[in-house]
């Protein structure tokens, strides 16, 4: 009991040590800012069975991201906003009435390398929709924010009294937002 009790207490100062203690050369800042307006495309294939499968292509796409950099690490390489999901190009069984666009709130953290991913999973009446986008994040022509986002997404859609469903693929957005001097 008493060597339980010391290798926690030694754990615990560890944990405190390396969290109050920044390394020599200081935390890392995140590599860019992706705060800003973003619009493309996505595409990709249903997770139903080979003669059900519907290949999906050219959906529109808007991402909205938040990222405060002022806040301390990591808090700094948080990023929240709202991901715009068009149906229009999904062909849903005739039973099923024209779903309109969904607005998704998202979350997730920015890498030091620039990899971006963004999780969510939210309801509306009849509609439940888990979403998750994984991918790289560039500064190219905006100095110092993300202008460029792309790579691959899941998302699974609940309907009521259905079986779910989803889609996997990929996805590629550019900012739609001017750069300014923040």
């Amino acid at each position: 009991m008493r060597n339980r009790l010391s290798h926690t207490a030694l754990f615990l100062a560890a944990t405190v040590l390396l969290a109050g203690c920044p390394p020599p050369e200081g935390w890392p800042k995140p590599p860019f800012d992706v705060t800003g307006q973003y619009a493309g495309l996505w595409a990709g294939r249903s997770n139903e069975e080979a003669e059900r499968q519907q290949v999906i292509e050219e959906c529109p796409l808007t991402i909205n991201l938040v990222q405060d950099l002022t806040r301390p690490y990591p808090g700094d390489h948080a990023v929240s906003g709202t991901v715009t999901v068009d149906y229009s190009c999904i062909t849903l069984p005739e039973w099923v009435n024209e779903v309109p666009p969904q607005t998704v709130n998202v979350s997730g953290l920015l890498g030091d390398d620039g990899k971006l991913t963004l999780v969510s999973g939210g309801c509306a009446p009849g509609i439940c929709v888990v979403l998750t986008l994984a991918g790289q994040g560039e500064s190219i022509e905006r100095g110092a924010l993300m202008d460029h986002y792309a790579g691959s997404w899941a998302y699974l859609i609940l309907l009521a009294g259905v079986q779910p469903f989803g889609v996997t693929g990929t996805f590629d957005v550019v900012a739609t937002t001017p750069e300014t001097d923040g």
